[in-house]
């Protein structure tokens, strides 16, 4: 297969602290490290190509394993970091700067960090309270060269529904490295100009299971093309 130049994922990653609302297995299926290192990845990936991956805060190990496994060698774990803003922390800030609009001049730059910081979503921790995620990048082969020099790491947005990632990642990943052949793995739903598998979406391109990868999309292309045998050409025409 193996024609994917970007992977994009977001593993449904299993780890403890079950107890928490906030446990992913409260609210979709989670693999393993083992079961998610047994993903035929690598079968999708082209000779030079790009992995990037979220990753949870307590397995950055585990993050650096499944990319080896999946045949990429990690680079840099924060290829992007999302600063988690409240769900409806953008109407909080307009209105604040609505009722200020006349005396703009009397918000100070500190004002307005202490503004933005007090938007940021308040999540949970063993340390402190978490409200930041991350994801790698890994290459395989000599990857893929960056189109601009001018993508940020830092991306700003509210949290959606669980687990839901910002669209504007997916945004700057196609500044970084173009129009490329590229797929969405544990996908929630379509995406324009990716591919996409996951349990969640319609569609899904390929179909991934332990040890072995099926290209649905190619396949459906291929008998959709293929010629009709003389038996096919008079079923066909009996159905007319």
């Amino acid at each position: 297969m193996g024609k994917y130049r970007l992977i994009y994922a977001d593993p449904c990653w299993s780890y403890d602290n079950k107890a928490s609302r906030a446990y992913a297995g409260n609210h979709y299926k989670t693999l393993s490290i083992t079961e998610l290192k047994r993903l035929p990845v690598w079968d999708l990936a082209a000779d030079d190509s790009v992995l990037a991956m979220w990753w949870v805060p307590p397995m950055p190990l585990e993050a650096i394993e499944l990319a080896q496994a999946w045949g990429f060698t990690v680079k840099n774990m924060c290829l992007f970091t999302w600063a988690k803003l409240n769900e409806k922390s953008l109407d909080n800030l307009d209105r604040v700067l609505t009722d200020h609009h006349e005396n703009i001049g009397a918000l100070s730059s500190l004002d307005f960090m202490d503004l933005l910081n007090n938007q940021t979503r308040m999540g949970l921790g063993n340390y402190t309270r978490g409200n930041a995620e991350n994801v790698l990048v890994a290459v395989k082969g000599r990857g893929i060269e960056r189109l601009v020099g001018n993508v940020k790491q830092m991306v700003y947005a509210p949290i959606g529904q669980h687990s839901q990632k910002p669209w504007e990642v997916r945004q700057r990943l196609n500044n970084l490295y173009g129009d490329v052949p590229r797929i969405e793995l544990f996908a929630r739903q379509s995406s324009h100009g990716f591919d996409v598998w996951g349990n969640q979406c319609d569609g899904p391109a390929v179909q991934l299971h332990p040890g072995y990868a099926l290209d649905i999309a190619g396949m459906a292309k291929a008998f959709k093309n293929a010629p009709l045998s003389p038996s096919d050409n008079q079923g066909r025409e009996r159905a007319t």
